[in-house]
Order: structure tokens, then sequence, then C-alpha cells
């Protein structure tokens, strides 16, 4: 009777759910759910082939199929609302969604060997050294393939004995090996040969091929296919399938409250003429406060970074006579020129030089304040604080680089264009409109936008104030839309505009157009968790989709408001530039600019996602969206990482991920032992510290570069009776000649020893 009773329990259950319907799907789907999973993820935890990783693939299967009839059985329900067009619609969304959610917010895709190792082939390797020869210790230094090393735990072998990490062959006249296992793509193998002379056979699968042994490290290398149900490629595929279908609830919301949602942003996006009172202005300032509060602190925990004394020392240099253009060059106007002032002001002070970057850096929430006022207040606030927070930009802020100020220029610079493009009539026609450009307001903003690519390609062509310049285009190209193309008379200026455009492209072919390479190390800073963003270590998400929401508004809106896409074109343009022309070394700082742009198209994003929420009746009232708005802020905001540039002492900064060298112990050791007449040969970090602080005094001091010969360094040790050499480890790394072997073999020099990051010889004489 029991046994009947959960008979019927389960077919009434399997006809509740609609099985064919329901659980047939859900266990297709279910399936590549956990075989994704199991390529994508676990093959970096688990070794191949271990219960663990059969155990955590059917988990994540079984979590899969679950989640798939709960999913199934909920579209069910739903899609009878869409016609037929509507569905494919909707589904077709999805894939591109999932698609977008999948290479931005995960990044194993970037790596190699995402293999669905279950359905990988066992390959058989068999080595054998022949006895015709005179072998010495033949060795095999290390097996490794696409999934990882090989361990010798897992090999059968005679006549080789296991030494520290390799395989020595002990019995020439009898000696076998033999491993099976799981390949990838391809098996590396490293023999040793003494004798350069040998050689060794190798079998795969039964097929043999001879190796010559004829270097004393000779590298083996055998490719192998790869099914495509078990590759690299379908993994991937199967991770946007799943993330597509993740993404249907979403999409399918999204449309069902297309309606109030389109009505909402409409309003919310519309052109307004709203004065700003002074109760605004006062959050404003608020907010500046809040900008200054999270930058100010401990400015001097650290000691400069490499680029920081090439401006204080240019600015020291300036205030004890030395002509400007005889000092460091690079962003003279926009920061060694505003250091001196505030050194004649405060003295040589550190702080007193970061501080007024930070100062900068806050200003800039006015003239962001005043472009993001022009899509709404919401927005607006949304932008400065994300600017008031991101931990990046509070990063840069606090060093003494022209990338603390950029924020302030830049976002001038957009609201100079802004203001210019409303000045201009819509549907411009040349006879009637023409004396619109001409009014003092317009030539004046026009004016100083003719002259920045001036100064940045002309005056100040050694910083990366040319990277304005890539709002040069949008403008343009939104100045072009406000023209009238059907109108004939206006043929004259559009085939003006176009050739100013190709004669200016042609000019500026060798600052954005000269390489052509691919970079993907920029996308890490604005997906897959980065730790420069707010949401390191969060729901990184949200942040994607509302950036998502941000592009496609930005289209939406075009005609009636135009700062969203023109702030997607300039984030769009600065990160394509960086993905296509950058070198192949790269810093934090150098795309830091991209943030700014970024900024507000996460404001944009969030402010979608507080319109789409505000849809659920639940959340509407005062308390629903009090808490809305805590919980988007938790989920989004990591309070830890925004404070970490003004909490943490470590020497290396874990958001621009520059190394600020700790001299200390060096500098007091230094203090105590350097005699009047000491020379100084250094690289330039210890070199530019003691120009900055003025001690301790020497009676000379040389550069070392990357570049310098032993010939160079001994020459001046030649010269002089006694000094000291002190190189940092990455130019000791980077150096064309081992200092460590150069200066053993010299008895005048003696090997003192390593300060931190600093190693130190002395040299007296005999």
């Amino acid at each position: 009777m029991e046994l009947e009773r959960l008979m019927k329990r389960i077919f009434s259950f399997l006809r509740d759910i609609e099985f064919l319907r329901h659980v047939l799907p859900a266990l297709l789907f279910g399936a590549s759910l956990g075989l994704f999973v199991h390529g994508y993820w676990l093959i970096d935890l688990f070794s191949v082939g271990s219960k663990s990783l059969l155990f955590f693939t059917f988990v994540a299967g079984l979590i899969g199929v679950t989640g798939y009839i709960l999913l199934f059985r909920w579209l069910t329900s739903v899609f009878h609302e869409l016609s037929s067009l509507q569905k494919v619609g909707v589904v077709g969304t999805s894939l591109l969604v999932g698609a977008f959610l999948f290479f931005t917010v995960t990044e194993n895709w970037q790596k190699p060997a995402r293999y669905i190792s279950l359905f990988l082939p066992t390959h058989t390797l068999e080595i054998s050294i022949p006895d015709e020869q005179n072998a010495g210790e033949i060795s095999i230094v290390w097996i490794t393939t696409s999934l990882g090393d090989t361990s010798y735990d897992t090999i059968a072998y005679e006549g080789w004995e296991l030494k520290k990490d390799r395989l020595v062959l002990t019995n020439i006249s009898d000696n076998h090996f033999r491993w099976a296992g799981k390949t990838g793509e391809q098996v590396q193998i490293v023999f040793e040969s003494p004798s350069r002379s040998g050689k060794a056979f190798l079998s795969w699968d039964g097929q043999e091929e001879t190796l010559q042994l004829s270097k004393k490290k000779n590298s083996y290398v055998h490719p192998f296919d790869i099914p495509f149900y078990a590759s690299h490629g379908w993994t991937l595929l199967l991770g946007i399938m799943n993330f597509a279908l993740l993404s249907l609830p979403l999409c399918f919301l999204v449309w069902r409250k297309r309606m109030e949602m389109l009505q909402t942003i409409h309003q919310g996006f519309a052109p307004t003429t709203q004065q700003i009172y002074a109760r605004e202005w006062m959050v404003v300032l608020a907010l500046v406060v809040l900008v200054l509060a999270l930058r100010v602190p401990n400015l001097e925990i650290l000691f400069p970074g490499v680029e920081e004394y090439s401006h204080i020392n240019a600015a020291k240099q300036i205030i004890q006579g030395a002509p400007i253009e005889s000092v460091y060059q690079r962003g003279m106007w926009l920061v060694t020129l505003p250091v001196t002032l505030m050194f004649r002001v405060f003295g040589y002070e550190l702080w007193a030089a970061r501080l007024l970057g930070v100062v900068f850096n806050a200003l800039a929430v006015i003239p962001l304040y005043l472009i993001t006022r022009k899509i709404n207040r919401p927005v607006a606030i949304l932008s400065v604080l994300l600017f008031a927070t991101s931990p990046w930009v509070i990063a840069v802020s606090r060093v003494v680089r022209e990338y603390a100020y950029y924020p302030f220029y830049f976002f001038c610079v957009i609201y100079g264009m802004i203001l210019l493009l409303e000045q201009i009539p819509d549907h411009f026609h040349i006879d009637r409109d023409w004396k619109a450009i001409f009014k003092p307001r317009v030539l004046l903003l026009g004016s100083i936008l003719a002259f920045l690519p001036f100064y940045a390609l002309d005056i100040d062509y050694l910083s990366t104030f040319k990277l304005i310049l890539i709002a040069y285009p949008a403008l343009a190209f939104f100045a072009f839309l406000k023209i009238d193309l059907r109108y004939r008379k206006n043929l004259i200026l559009v085939l003006a505009m176009i050739g100013i455009a190709l004669r200016t492209a042609y000019l500026w072919r060798r600052y954005f157009f000269a390489r052509a390479v691919v970079n993907l190390v920029p996308l890490h800073y604005f997906f897959m968790n980065s730790p420069q963003q707010w949401y390191f270590d969060r729901a990184m998400l949200i942040p994607v989709i509302g950036l998502l929401g941000a592009m496609l508004v930005s289209i939406l809106v075009r005609r009636t408001n135009i700062i969203p896409l023109f702030f997607l074109i300039l984030y769009s343009g600065s990160l394509a530039y960086f993905l296509f022309s950058s070198k192949k070394f790269f810093a934090p700082r150098h795309l830091s600019t991209t943030q700014i742009w970024y900024v507000v198209l996460v404001a944009i994003g969030l402010y979608l996602i507080w319109i789409f929420l505000q849809t659920f009746p639940s959340l509407k009232g005062k308390y629903g969206r009090a808490a809305t708005m805590l919980v988007l802020a938790a989920m989004v905001i990591n309070p830890r990482q925004v404070l970490v540039t003004v909490t943490s002492q470590d020497p290396y900064r874990p958001i621009t991920e520059d190394y600020h060298d700790d001299l200390t112990d060096l500098q007091a050791f230094m203090l105590a032992n350097v005699k009047a007449d000491d020379v100084l040969i250094s690289s330039r970090i210890y070199s530019r510290y003691v120009e900055w602080v003025d001690k301790p005094t020497f009676q000379k001091i040389y550069d070392f570069q990357v570049q310098s010969t032993e010939t160079d360094v001994l020459s001046i040790v030649d010269q002089y009776d006694s000094g000291w050499i002190i190189i940092d480890n990455a130019r000791i790394e980077r150096a064309v000649f081992s200092p460590d072997k150069a200066f053993l073999d010299n008895d005048r020099i003696e090997y003192i020893g390593l300060f931190d990051d600093e190693h130190v010889w002395r040299w007296r004489a005999k």
C-alpha cells in the first residue's frame, strides 16, 4: 500500500510539472550547466579524473536540473502573454545579454585549457633510450600537458631513477617508460643530454618517432586534436547558453514592464532648463567635502613614487632659480608649476604637493554635476557619489601626477562642448543660422576648444593630456547631426566638415592609429571583479547590467538628450584605444581617465535599475525605497576597498599597482655612514630621493640606467677614492650586465646588503 501511494504521488508530481515539457529539457540543460562548470571552473580546482571533480560536477548538474525545472515552469506560465515574434525577441535579447554578461562578469574565457575533461581522449606515451649510444646521464626534466604538470607517480618506468625533481636514466641497456593519461591540446617534455649526441624513441598510441638529443636541453612538443564536444570553444558555448537561459527572467520582466519604464525614462531624461538653486548648490558643496574627506587623510603615508619625484624635484629646481626649460617638462603647466606655488607657500612638503592634486580632483565635482544635471538630478547625485567613492579615482588623486588633475580639466572640456552644441540650432541652415555661431559666447568656447589640441600635441606633448582628443570626434559627430543634410546650401559646410575630419585624422594618426595590436588587459579594470572598482568582492553583476542598460538607453534617448550617448562614445572610444593601440606594458594610471566616463554610465545604469525596481508595488513605499537604496549600496559598494588607498601602508599600491619604495632604513644607514667626499652611483629612486630631501650630501651623483654597462660604472669608480652604488631590484633584473658578478671581482667594491628593495655597495681607496 505504501509503495502504491508513493508511486501515485510520483506520477502525480510528474503530471503537475509536465514531464516532457519541463523535466527532459531541465535534464538536458542542467547537464550542460554541470559540464560548463566542470570545464570552466572546477578543472582549475581539482585534478583531472579525481573523485572530487566528478562529485562537484554532479552537484553542479543537479543544481542546474532543479533550477531549470523551476525556470521552465515559470516561463511556461508567463510566456503565453507574448506573441511568437515577441518570444523570439525576448529569447534573442536574452542571448545577447547572456553573452555580454558571460564575457564581462567572468574571466576564465581568456585562459587556456578550458576543457570538459570527461570527454578528453586518453593517450599513451612510451619512451626508450637505445643502447647503441654513449648516453651519459640522460634525464627527463619535466613533463607537462595543457592540463598541468604530470606527476612522476603516474608513470611506470624501468631503468630510470627519480632524483629530486627529474627522472635520470640509470640502465642504458634495459629501460622503459610508460605513461597514460589525458593531455589536452599538447604535451611538452624536456630532456637533458650532456653528451649532445643521443636520441630517444617516443611512441604515442603506437605511433613511433625519434627525437635527436642534439642540445644540452631538448624541448619536445607533441600536439593533439581535441574533439569539439570536449574543447575550449564548446565550453564557452555552454557558458553563453546557460548565461542566456539565466538572463531570460530578467529580459521577460523588463519586457513586461517596458511601457511603465519607458514613460519614466523619457520623462527622466527629457531636456529641461531647470535652474540650480542655492539649496542644491549646498548639496554640491557637501559632496565636494565628501570627496576631500575620502582623499586628504594620510597624504604622507608613503614615500613618493618614481614619477612623483620628477614633478616635486622640478618644482624645487624652479624655486631655486633653474630655467623652466631646463627641468622635467611633462605636465609642466598642469602639475609642476602649480606645485611650485604650493612649495612657495607651505615649504618643501610632500603633503602640500599631493594636496593640490586632491583639491583639483575634488573641484571636478562641479563640472561633473553641471554636466550630469542636464540629464537629471538623480543621475547627477549618483555620478558625484560614484566619483567620490571610486577607489581608482581616489588612488590617482593622491599622487603628484597629471592623472589627479585630469578629471577637473576633462569634465570642464566636456561641459564646454555641451554648451557649444546647445548654441547650434537644430536643423541648421547655413544662410539662416550662421549668426548663431558668431556670438561672442560661441566664439570664446570655440577658441578654447580649438586651443586644447594644440596644447596637447605641441605644448605638453609628453603628457597623456592628448587623451582628451578622443572627445573631439564625438563633438564633431553631434555637431554634424545638427545640420539639415537635405538643405542644398549646407553642402559646402558638410564637405568642409568632412575635409577637416579627414585632415585631422591624418595628422593625428601617429597618436591613435600607429600601432595595430590587441591588448585585453584594459578590460580587467572595468569588469571581472576589478580591485579598481567599487564593486570589488561585491555583486559585480549589478553594475554590469546597469552599464548594459545605460548603453541601450543612451541610444534610445539620443534625440531628446545627447549627454548619455556622448559619455558612451567617450567611454567606448577611450577603451577601444587602449584595447587596440596600447603597448604590452600596462598600468591602471594609463586608463584612469576612461574611469571618469565610466562613472557617469554606471550612474545612469543604477538609475535605470532603480526605475525597474520601482515598478514593483512592494518597493514603492517610503520604507521600500529606503531598503532598496541600502541593499543596492551594500551590494555595489565595498567600503574597505574605497578606503584602502588612505589606510594601506603597503608600498605596493593595491589600486594603482605602483611601487612606492620605502627608503627609511636605507636613508638612516646612509646618513650614518656617508662621508663628505663620497660619490653616489644610483638608479633613479634613491638619487631622486636625495635630491628631494637634500641629504646626505655627495660630491657628485651619477644615474645608473638599465642600459649602463659594466665599463660605465667601473670607470666612475676609478675616478674617485670613495663612493656608493645603490641599485633597486627592478633595475638589476633589467640591467645589461650582472652587478653581483661584475662588482665581486673588484677588490675596491664591497657589498653592504639589501635595504628593502635597494642593493648597496661601497668602494674605498686601496
